[in-house]
């Protein structure tokens, strides 16, 4: 009897001791788990999360934080490849204007016929990097130089392929918007002639001077000299030259009336009524040389006119797209910050900079 108990406590103290030595691996196997969420779910809340955090909505398309980083870290290393400063201060809001006009550009994209093939995004990406009219597309050594250099690009700021690709092609989308836009604008334009004066003081008798000159037939470039006192009026800066509607639209209602506000235009050789330039501390007024009903735009006047339209469409659009801005303090400084490091870490040493 006392020998079967003995057997029993021997077989006891076994169960006990593989208890005991279970439930320390138990113990050792939940620490490890601990030890190992704790850093993982620091990667999560420090940057995984932040990066994934939404910036901008466009209709069904979010774009995250970790998007406009992308966005701004490849135009900033476009820019230093052209040796253009790149500013950090307003990068963030220009980027986002710019993601949402590309975005909308996008969607509009059927509406219009556009299409973008992947020889316009090589393309386009050779002129940005500097390859110029010496580039070949279809030359193969020239072809590998410019995958070579691309490849480069694409480590040094680290985006994938995809990536890039979107945000080039997005971009043409934009121009190509552009384009077909300004096919609407005619070539044939009223045109007027306008001189600028401006004065630091404004007295009644000065503007009655001003006037009596011109009706006496003084010419109005010789006026402007004489009483502008803007350094630069000598360098023509008084002469605005043939103006089409448009291209100061503070001034458009002046200068050419107002149909739907009932607002006659400036009468020729007569002095407007003053603007107020707060900037520059200076009175502004403009006067009517000459008018031509027919006049062709200038190349430079279509740029800005088709920069109004295109304008004009981004703003319709944005009222009828679903669209969300997610900036506030602390995103804008968390992004601007990730920006800021990429833009000091030498190249190729930018592994920690982004988690992709």
């Amino acid at each position: 009897m006392n020998e079967s108990l003995s057997r029993m406590e021997i077989l006891n103290k076994i169960h006990s001791k593989k208890r005991i030595r279970s439930k320390l691996v138990l113990i050792v196997l939940i620490l490890f788990i601990a030890l190992a969420i704790v850093p993982l779910a620091n990667y999560f809340i420090q940057v995984k999360i932040p990066y994934e955090k939404t910036a901008l909505r466009v209709g069904e398309t979010i774009f995250t934080r970790e998007d406009v980083v992308d966005f701004i870290r490849f135009n900033q290393r476009l820019s230093e490849e052209q040796g253009a400063n790149f500013d950090l201060g307003s990068s963030l809001f220009e980027s986002l204007k710019l993601i949402a006009e590309n975005e909308i550009a996008f969607l509009s994209a059927a509406e219009y016929g556009l299409v973008v093939d992947q020889w316009e995004i090589d393309e386009a990406f050779f002129l940005r990097l500097g390859f110029f009219n010496d580039f070949s597309i279809d030359s193969e050594d020239d072809r590998k130089a410019f995958n070579e250099k691309k490849l480069q690009f694409l480590n040094q700021v680290q985006l994938s392929e995809e990536t890039y690709q979107d945000i080039v092609r997005k971009g043409i989308f934009r121009e190509k918007l552009r384009r077909e836009l300004s096919r609407e604008i005619p070539n044939i334009q009223l045109h007027k002639y306008i001189y600028e004066i401006s004065l630091d003081e404004i007295s009644q008798s000065t503007i009655s001077e001003i006037q009596r000159n011109i009706d006496k037939g003084e010419g109005i470039g010789q006026i402007v000299k004489r009483y502008s006192i803007d350094p630069n009026v000598l360098r023509g800066v008084g002469d605005l030259g043939w103006i089409p509607e448009g291209i100061y639209p503070s001034l458009d209602q002046t200068l050419f009336g107002s149909n739907e506000v009932n607002i006659q235009p400036l009468a020729v050789k007569k002095l407007s009524d003053p603007f107020l330039d707060q900037e520059n501390s200076l009175y502004k007024f403009y006067i009517i040389a000459d008018i031509n009903d027919s006049q062709e735009l200038s190349i430079d006047d279509l740029e800005i006119l088709s920069d109004q339209v295109l304008i004009s469409f981004f703003e319709m659009k944005s009222r009828e797209v679903d669209m969300q801005y997610g900036l506030d303090n602390e995103t804008f400084n968390w992004i601007n910050e990730r920006v800021k490091v990429a833009s000091i870490l030498p190249e190729g040493n930018q592994e920690n900079v982004i988690i992709e």
